[in-house]
């Protein structure tokens, strides 16, 4: 039997698709991007859980960019460039005959492109947990108003992302009935991350904590708090500083009563060890959802700043969700 490929950029993605290796009927490949923050020690963990047949990493940025200018040398030329870069240049291919499936996240990635160049049909997932079933859907409709669209997604001119292209064999979602993506219904397929996260049994749980977690958890910490962050500076959005003051006005008002625990975003380089003195600061590239399972004991509370971090976690008695106007006020207010 053909083993399945899963494409993976973050964490999160990782979880999800161990999850689905658990039900596979034979052990699929993995291809983790280097832009995930400790691919490659998070690679060796996995190699060794034993999910998986084979686990790569591949460095999407160093194979350069395959966009070429005006209308003839982007038909003609891009995805011959696009094949090239990567596999020329970097000694990585796929061949799509060798799997049962393709499952990708994001497919506005060097390896969605890839897929793209090599004409090899996919399964778009979800990026973060039920982004179908969210409010905003600009990023596709901006793509589908370009000019002649229909013409680029029958001829495969340049590259369609987001489940546009027309090779995308279906889009997952969390739920069909809460399904908001602007996709017939027929190109749905409904697949439950947060059922998938309640099915796991002690023993997998287990072994997705040797994978996840890199160091041991506190085991008791009675009304512990939850501080979630997003990293706003690499957006261009504030400086460090901002930043910082941001972030100690929000726990200030929300992170009191209890043990401070902070689970930065993998992206996130600050501090918090510093910023927070005495706070139990978690491994940044764990993915969040993993302190659903992973812990003996329940938050008080649970807080972030305009983030999904919390749409799948459930182990906190009250979560808080602040848009980065009322955490700046708050930080205001402090100043």
């Amino acid at each position: 039997m053909k083993p399945d490929l899963y494409i993976c950029h973050t964490a999160y993605q990782v979880l999800v698709e161990c999850c689905r290796a658990m039900e596979a009927p034979c052990p699929p490949d993995l291809v983790l991007s280097a832009a995930l923050p400790g691919a490659g020690a998070l690679a060796g963990r996995l190699r060794g859980a034993g999910l998986f047949h084979r686990v790569r990493v591949f460095d999407e940025d160093a194979c350069g960019s395959a966009f070429q200018h005006g209308f003839w040398r982007t038909l003609l030329l891009q995805r011959v460039i696009g094949r090239r870069n990567v596999e020329k240049y970097h000694g990585f291919s796929l061949e799509g005959g060798r799997y049962r499936a393709v499952y990708i996240h994001n497919d506005w990635s060097v390896l969605g492109r890839y897929l793209q160049d090599k004409g090899i049909p996919y399964i778009l997932c979800e990026d973060t947990f039920a982004s179908t079933c969210s409010a905003d859907h600009s990023l596709i409709l901006r793509q589908r108003a370009l000019p002649r669209f229909a013409l680029r997604r029958a001829f495969g001119y340049g590259y369609l992302y987001w489940g546009d292209w027309k090779k995308v064999k279906a889009i997952e979602t969390e739920s069909l009935a809460r399904a908001t993506v602007p996709f017939p219904k027929a190109r749905l397929s409904e697949r439950s991350q947060k059922a998938a996260f309640a099915a796991l049994t002690k023993e997998q749980k287990a072994l997705l904590c040797s994978v996840f977690l890199t160091a041991p958890l506190p085991e008791n910490c009675a009304g512990a708090v939850l501080l979630l962050t997003r990293d706003f500076v690499c957006e261009h959005l504030m400086d460090e500083a901002a930043q910082r003051r941001m972030y100690k006005a929000v726990a200030k008002k929300y992170c009191s009563g209890g043990p401070l625990f902070v689970k930065a975003h993998p992206r996130d380089a600050s501090d918090y060890a510093a910023l927070f003195p005495g706070a139990v600061v978690l491994d940044r590239a764990m993915p969040s959802e993993v302190l659903n399972f992973a812990l003996p004991f329940r938050f008080s509370r649970a807080v972030t700043v305009e983030s999904t971090a919390l749409k799948a976690f459930e182990a906190a008695d009250e979560t808080v969700t602040l848009s980065l106007d009322e955490a700046l006020a708050l930080a205001g207010a402090e100043g």
